[in-house]
């Protein structure tokens, strides 16, 4: 009976860990999220250390010809330098406003919306206290998405909530 139990257990296990079903889903659509590869948040912590250090060059050698940057203001950048230039002016508003332009990388991890296809997304979430409180906003959380393929960023999304004292 003890050889049977185990050998049922085993059974369910591989099953488990073989089932394709995915642990979410996409509205009308047949595809399904899955857990995404250690692989990609690696790019992503490359590209957000880059970023940390302003290192535009490294940054740039990240991003894909063909890209979509939507930050959470309606911006929208559909290269490397218009990407860099949004950046750099948001530097230059937050220095103006008294603020620091730096933030604590919270969490990332990766998902893969088809396994039969190239590229995962990596969500991450980042806060950021602000130096200079601006209308009582004391800290900003934010949750971005970046699509990584071949090594290169093809989408990136932006949210941001507002924190108030």
């Amino acid at each position: 009976m003890k050889k049977l139990l185990f050998l049922l257990v085993v059974v369910i296990s591989i099953s488990a860990c073989n089932n394709n079903s995915g642990n979410g889903f996409v509205n009308d659509s047949d595809l399904k999220f899955h857990i995404g590869s250690d692989s990609s948040v690696e790019l992503f912590k490359v590209f957000d250390s880059a970023w940390r250090n302003l290192d535009y060059k490294l940054m740039k050698s990240m991003i894909a010809d063909s890209v979509s940057f939507e930050f959470h203001d309606g911006k929208i950048a559909s290269n490397a330098d218009e990407f860099i230039e949004i950046i750099k002016r948001d530097i230059d508003k937050r220095t103006t406003e008294g603020n620091n332009y730096t933030w604590t990388t919270d969490y990332a991890f990766s998902v893969d919306l088809t396994t039969s296809k190239e590229g995962e997304w990596v969500n991450a979430g980042f806060s950021s206290i602000l130096d200079n409180p601006q209308d009582g906003i004391v800290e900003k959380v934010y949750n971005d998405w970046y699509f990584f393929n071949k090594g290169k960023i093809e989408l990136w999304y932006q949210a941001i909530r507002d924190i108030k004292e």
